[in-house]
């Protein structure tokens, strides 16, 4: 399984779902937009148009990935099969 969450150094609610993602002993990359254009034009690739932060891509070991936009546990518990 793949996390990515992209987020900005300011982002309050990105801190939170890293700690939500950290409590349930999930591994992650964090991207932060503000700071890496790179992580900034790829997030553009992939939000679908949905421009706020925290965004969160998982992608299961099936190929089956989910975006997820803000901070949403039904979707993030889901996604992760918690």
């Amino acid at each position: 399984m793949n996390i990515t969450i992209y987020s900005t150094s300011s982002c309050a609610t990105c801190h939170v779902v890293t700690d939500w993602l950290d409590k349930h002993k999930m591994a992650y990359t964090k991207k932060n937009t503000d700071e890496d254009s790179a992580a900034m034009m790829e997030f553009m690739n992939v939000n679908d148009g949905f421009v706020g932060v925290p965004f969160t891509v998982i992608t299961t070991d099936d190929g089956q990935t989910t975006k997820i936009p803000g901070f949403d546990q039904k979707k993030l518990k889901q996604a992760l099969g918690i």
